[in-house]
Formats: C-alpha cells, structure tokens, sequence
C-alpha cells in the first residue's frame, strides 16, 4: 500500500462510517479480490475509519491514493502514479468530489465504484460525472435503510445505462458480499444494447476497398459492412458526412485536424478509413483492436520484353545451353570410338552425324555393330526430348511477350532510376521516409514527390500519379490494396506491385479518447475476424469488377515479322556459316569434283 498527499473532501456524517467500513471491507475481500485497486478517499471518511485495519491482510495489491489540489494533470509525480489501473474505488462523504467531474488526463480505469459513507445519496448527480459517464464499468452503492441504528443499514447497489433514453439509474439489489461474489454480478454489462443511438461519422468515401461509394450512390467496403454487423448486433444506428477530408496530422499543440479531429473534438464519434496502430494515436485516441494487416504498397510499370532476337536462346538457359553443348562433345567422342573400326569415321563425320539428330535430320550412315546402334538409339532419344522442349519454348516465347526481370525489394527501387509518388493527404509516409535513419527508406524519401489533391478529379488527383507510372517516370505509392483497385479501375493493367510493403501495420477503427463503449467493438471485431468474415468480405470486394466496361482484353496476338527475329536470325546465321564452309571447301579442294 502506498500514499500521497491528502484530500480536502467534504466531511460526511462520521456515524456512518463504520458501516461504510464494513462494506468496503467486504468489497475488497469480495468481488474486487485478485484485481490491482486503486483506493481513493474522502478525508472526511478516512478520519473516521481504520484504513490500516481495514486493508490489512489483502490479497490483492491496494494503492490508496489522494491528492491536496485540482490541479489533477501536474500535481502528480512519476513516482506516485500507479503502474497499473484497473479498479477505481472511490469512498465519497455528502459532496461530490472533484475527482468525479473533473479526471486527471491519465486516469482511466475499465471499472469505477464508488462508495457513499453517508446518509444522502444523489445517485444521478454521480452517474452523469465525466468520469463515470466514460467508464466502461461502473456501480454506485448508496444507503437505502435508515434505522435508527446505523450498525444494521443496508446498501443498495446501482448502476447506470449511459446510452438508454430513460437516465434514472438502475438497482441491481441489496449488497451482500454473497449476491456480488463476483466482478459480473457487481458490474454488469452496461452496453449490451446501445438502445438505438445514433452515432454520426466522418468518412472519406475514396478508400476501397474499406470505404468506397459505388455507382448507385451507395457506400460500401470491408469497413462499412464491419460497422453494419456492429451496428446489427449492439442495436445502434449510425449517420456520416461523406467529404473529401484529409486523415490528420497532429501540431505542436496536441490538436488534429482532418477526420481525427473531428474526432478529438468529439464531432465524429469514430473514423473507419484506412487508420493504422501507430504510438502517437494511441496516446491521443481510444481504438479497436485490429481487423486487417497491410501497409502502402509501390506500384510500378511493367518492364519491357526482351529483344525478339533473343528467342533463339531464351527456351534454355546459360547453364542448359553449356550442359548440351558438353553432351553434344561427349556423344561425339562416344560414338566416334564405338564406330571406329566398322565405319571408320573422322571426328568430324561422328560430330555431324551426331548433329544431324540433334536438327532432326536423317542419319546418312546407318551402324551394324550393337554398341554403336545401342549408343545412337540414346542418343536419338535425348535429342527428341531436346527438340520438343526448345521448340514449345520457343512458341510460348513468340506469342507471349517475356518481360526483362521486375524490381522486387525496396532496396532494388531505391536504387533504381525512378522517383516516387505520393498524394498528399496527410498519410504519415512523406514525413516517416523523410526522416528515417534507415539507408534505403532515407533514399526512398529523398525521390518522393507530393501531389496535392484535386476535389475535381474522381480520385482526388491520384490520376496524376497514375500518369507518371505510365509514362515510366515515377512509382506510385499508396495503401496495397487500393493501388492494385485503382489502376484495375482506370484500365491500366501492365502494372505490378513491389513484393515489398512500406510500413506494415494493422488497421483499426478510432474513438474519442475515454468512450467507454469501444470495449463492444473490440468483442465484436474479434468474432468477426476469428468467423474469416472481414477476410470474405475484403476478397468479395478485391475480385468483383467493379467497372465491367474497363475489362483488360485478353486474346492472343498476331505473329508478325518482329515475332520471328530469332528463327530468321537463326536462319541468317546457318546459311552465313555454310557460305563459309562452301568457300572454304572450294579453296582447299579446288580440283574434287562431285559423283
């Protein structure tokens, strides 16, 4: 147990207290037994009761903590904050304490009771304090019999529904230790319906595939459809204000502006665009637990083909190439050496016999002997089977185009002869690669180029970059999913995307700091994602054609005469070397005649 400071709190009636005492003895030992409490009371009280007899021998760690001053930000130091919040007992007099209209920034405890040692109880003047209005749990036991003994008084126990239209709080019975054994029967679910209420949004209705607008007018996207299922299983309505509105950057004063602000001012209750877990947000918002992992991927043109001229040695590679060439001298020397003292042929008569199979020519002499037949019966075998595999290869090379090796690391882009682009709509990207220690992400950043946004054009000026991809000037970096939808939908399909994301994270929705109901969607979205429905609806989203009129054709082509460079290459280069061979046989024998 720990203290700091002392509370000038008023002072109830003291001939109450013990019963207080008492309760609060049960409460400790009872439901709130093995939970880190934090214990804050009224001076009043804490004159009259034995703190140290009524906290001796817990089980649970207890702080009891109270301080001197409202000035509930600055007055604590380091050291006297406790390290862990999750129970809030608060033991009040007649008043109702600072502390319950007016929180520290870094109090926020899942569940709140507070305890009333007194004979008055203004159960609703509690229950609307900013700090149990924004506790997701809370109780309030108040006196409901007076006798005129105080040692048999009895407490009622009572709660609140922060979202129901009817305010008077709710009793939940006579406390006894035994009905509230446990936290659940003392804090019930206090949002299990949220009867009806309307929650208003802030969207940006250019974010597919979690929030789009389709041709009909209507929103959709995985986000959307997640916030219906929500909205389906907790009895909630919602509206939006559908703008172009950037996501928010934070100043040196704490304050956002964009679709966060609006939410840090409590205009919007929640944004459901494309918002990742980052440190500085979760200092400044509640948020949900994440229901997608994805980061901004680079979109880039497709390299060109390789040289038609090169089909003649695309079907194999250096490594196959130099392997036949080495088969092609071992059968060579094989069949030269099985065939000597039959046919008695040159070395290079075996080599063009050897190769005559290999263009699938006819063999000219034909061996007797069994180790020569035997050794050119494999050898016709092999040769087939290297035919086939060149020649379908060589189709397959003329009629689809084969593009030069993509990028496929960050690294590799980096150091490519390509700047990046970017839409500046106050993403966190420009900023993080700007000022990055890393090597690479720091030369990424250096070739960054902003665009701004253009409320004219149907995707706010995203065309813009697109353009430059086209033209082979720049890559395109955005959120993966809505790169690969955005050129999909603008017809550009000679594309690809970097294997390679930036800045990986997980999506989740954001709320104004302290709603005490963001629990709900953290229970829900689990369900969901466990259920793979956020993953059935994101696939519907990214394989339905959205745009049937921008459907890539697909047809294969015309062969033309640039298609055949390599074969007539080939050709070329045959009949050169037997021009050559005939010169030079005409040189050396200038007298033999043919038969």
């Amino acid at each position: 147990m720990c203290r700091a400071g002392v509370s000038l709190w008023p002072r109830p009636s003291p001939s109450w207290t013990p019963v207080a005492g008492r309760v609060l003895r049960e409460a400790l030992t009872g439901p709130l037994s093995g939970h880190q409490v934090m214990l804050m009371v009224d001076d009043g009280v804490q004159r009259s009761l034995s703190l140290d007899l009524l906290l001796t021998g817990l089980t649970s760690p207890t702080v009891l903590l109270h301080t001197t001053t409202h000035n509930t930000d600055n007055h604590f130091t380091t050291q006297q904050l406790p390290t862990a919040q999750d129970v809030l007992l608060v033991v009040v007099g007649t008043g109702s304490p600072w502390l319950l209209w007016s929180p520290p920034g870094w109090l926020s405890p899942r569940v709140v009771l507070v305890l009333v040692a007194a004979q008055t109880c203004s159960a609703r003047k509690h229950f609307q304090s900013p700090l149990l209005q924004n506790t997701p749990s809370v109780a309030l036991l108040c006196l409901n019999h007076k006798p005129q003994t105080p040692e048999y008084s009895t407490y009622s126990v009572m709660t609140h529904l922060p979202l129901s239209a009817n305010p008077e709080p709710v009793s939940l019975g006579t406390w006894h230790p035994d009905t509230f054994s446990n936290v659940e029967d003392l804090f019930p679910d206090q949002f299990q319906d949220f009867d009806g209420k309307s929650l208003h949004l802030t969207i940006s209705p250019d974010d597919a595939p979690l929030v789009f607008q389709r041709d009909d007018g209507k929103i959709d996207g995985t986000c959307i459809r997640i916030l219906d299922a929500m909205s389906s299983w907790l009895n909630f309505t919602y509206t939006y204000k559908s703008a172009i509105i950037d996501w928010g950057e934070r100043d040196e004063n704490g304050s956002y502006d964009g679709m966060l602000g609006e939410v840090q001012r409590g205009e919007s209750a929640m944004v459901i665009n494309y918002f990742t877990i980052t440190y500085q947000r979760t200092k400044d918002f509640d948020y949900s637990v994440s229901f997608f992992t994805e980061g901004f991927g680079v979109m880039l043109r497709d390299p060109p083909p390789l040289p038609q001229w090169q089909g003649i040695l695309y079907p194999y590679t250096g490594v196959v190439w130099a392997s036949v060439g080495g088969v092609v001298i071992l059968a060579t020397l094989a069949y030269y050496f099985a065939s000597i003292r039959e046919l008695r042929l040159s070395p290079i008569e075996s080599f063009m016999i050897v190769l005559q199979s290999l263009m699938n020519q006819s063999v000219s002499q034909e061996p007797r002997v069994w180790v020569s037949r035997g050794l050119l019966g494999l050898w016709l075998l092999a040769t087939w089977v290297l035919r086939v595999s060149y020649t379908c290869n060589l189709m397959a090379f003329i009629t689809v185009p084969v593009l030069q090796p993509p990028l496929t690391k960050l690294e590799q882009l980096a150091e490519a002869d390509l700047r990046l682009c970017m839409l500046d709509y106050g993403e966190f990207v420009p900023e993080a690669l700007a000022t990055s220690t890393h090597p690479i992400l720091a030369r990424l950043g250096a070739k960054l180029d902003l665009v701004p946004t253009d409320g004219s054009l149907t995707y706010e000026g995203e065309e813009y970059c697109v353009e430059m991809v086209v033209a082979g000037t720049h890559a395109h970096v955005e959120t993966y999913s809505y790169l690969r939808l955005l050129f999909r939908d603008l017809g550009h399909h000679d594309v690809y995307t970097l294997r390679e994301q930036l800045y990986l994270g997980n999506l989740a929705f954001f709320f104004t700091k302290n709603t005490p109901w963001e629990y709900k969607f953290d229970v829900g979205m689990r369900r969901l994602v466990e259920a793979g429905l956020v993953w059935q609806w994101y696939s519907e989203i990214m394989e339905e054609d959205r745009h049937s009129g921008k459907v890539r054709e697909s047809r294969l082509p015309v062969l033309s005469l640039s298609h055949l460079q390599g074969p007539f290459l080939l050709l070329a280069v045959g009949a050169g070397l037997a021009t050559i061979a005939l010169l030079a046989e005409r040189l050396l024998h200038p007298n033999t005649t043919s038969p």
